[in-house]
């Protein structure tokens, strides 16, 4: 029996060293203020004059499409300088062009700063999964993507239900009159202020040296191009699905079921409570079935509940159908983040992520104009037929590319471990 094997649950979350636990922090600091934010900046949009759901889907997808034309370079200039520094640069310029977003109206300066928020975030992306992966040791590894996953989606059920109830309260202290585009302002703003903390909890994290500046740009240090490209590719196919669909929960309960901003804050509270407890489980699981298994398992059950939306005839049936299809199609994605960095040799990490990105972004970016030209139209059930039908064909290519394919990331990273990982004290503490 491998050590790994030994340790239970609580044991590897005791192996948690400072900088997960930066991490973690930082992370559920930003999933509070994306928490606050998700609820009322769609309905915020909205309530600009003149601006529709179909102006929505451009704009959601600029940054998308910005993020896609990035990524790979992204991921060639991550990989061979300190990944900290990127994270912490682009940290600080979304959170200049989210503020940005908060407070003009203009659709010029509102478009350009989402074209410059897609760009940072794809550093951003492209980043954060090495850096923490270069941090961490196997044994703990699955269960920090995992318990950080639950954790910060408690961290944005608390957003969400505050974002859902800030509206009203500026409304009836501060604001007169029936529209909320100011009471949504507010919120937003408050947003940022966890941000801004969040940002800078990485400061004290530790630097990472660079690699290889010498190195000219280009794809010489990537070897995996099979394992990364059928990860993209189930990757995108999932993406393309749920472009049309996850950025516009709040509006399809708006428009189909009358649903205000507090209920809606309540609805993604509870959503995001129980994909928590689903993240906390992941890894309990991945250790019983193993990661391809649970990936697939839970993947193929969310996708009844997908179709049970699209019928839903009253908010009770559409709300447990919501819930049910986030948790399950969700709750093994840091299982599956864990997976594609253990097949992957250190050096290729971030360039990798930027060719996943790349397709994602790229399918996600289509599938946001798809569904705001839906819901333009009045369409705001039909979309989900058409995304279970992607769906099954990512979860269908995630099986081809990687079934029986665990033992042999084991290996790899086994053998990592040995060669490749550096001494702890190789790390600066700043």
């Amino acid at each position: 029996m491998t050590q790994d094997a030994k340790l239970g649950y609580l044991d590897k979350l005791r192996l948690f060293k400072k900088d997960a636990r930066l991490w973690i922090a930082s992370n559920a600091l930003g999933a509070f203020a994306f928490g606050v934010s998700n609820v009322v900046f769609n309905l915020y949009i909205v309530s600009i004059p003149g601006f529709e759901e179909d102006f929505l889907g451009l704009f959601l997808s600029v940054s998308m499409f910005a993020t896609a034309t990035i990524a790979v370079i992204a991921g060639m200039v991550t990989d061979r300088r300190s990944r900290k520094s990127i994270v912490l640069s682009q940290s600080f310029l979304g959170l200049s062009m989210v503020a940005v977003q908060y407070t003009v109206i203009d659709p010029l300066p509102l478009m350009v700063s989402q074209v410059i928020l897609g760009l940072s975030s794809a550093f951003g992306q492209v980043a954060w999964a090495p850096y923490i992966t270069d941090l961490s040791t196997s044994e703990e590894r699955a269960h920090l993507f995992g318990f950080n996953g639950g954790i910060s989606l408690l961290a944005v059920l608390a957003g969400n239900i505050l974002g859902g109830f800030l509206p009203g309260f500026f409304q009836s202290f501060f604001i007169s009159g029936p529209n909320l585009l100011w009471p949504y302002r507010f919120t937003l703003w408050f947003s940022l202020l966890p941000m801004l903390v969040s940002t800078l909890l990485v400061i004290p994290m530790s630097r990472d040296p660079p690699r290889d500046r010498e190195v000219r740009m280009g794809f010489q240090n990537v070897k995996n191009w099979r394992l990364i490209g059928g990860y993209m590719a189930s990757v995108s196919t999932v993406g393309l699905g749920a472009g049309m669909i996850v950025m516009y929960f709040n509006l399809f309960f708006e428009s189909v079921f009358e649903a205000d901003a507090a209920m809606i804050g309540i609805i993604f509270g509870i959503n995001t409570i129980t994909l928590s407890a689903g993240n906390f489980l992941a890894p309990a699981l991945s250790d019983r079935l193993g990661k391809v298994r649970t990936i697939i398992l839970t993947e193929i059950l969310s996708i009844p509940f997908l179709l049970m939306i699209s019928w839903a005839p009253v908010l009770y049936f559409a709300v447990i159908a919501y819930v049910m299809r986030s948790v399950l199609m969700n709750m093994a994605g840091p299982v599956s983040s864990a997976f594609f960095m253990e097949g992957l040799r250190r050096e290729e990490r971030a360039t990798a992520m930027g060719v996943v990105r790349t397709g994602d972004s790229l399918a996600r970016g289509v599938a946001a104009n798809i569904g705001g030209w839906m819901l333009a139209a009045g369409l705001y059930r039909e979309p989900y037929l058409l995304v279970s039908g992607l769906y099954i064909v990512g979860i269908f290519m995630f099986y081809h590319f990687f079934r029986g394919k665990e033992d042999e990331f084991k290996k790899i990273r086994e053998a990592e471990l040995v060669i490749e990982e550096p001494p702890e004290e190789e790390l600066d503490i700043t």
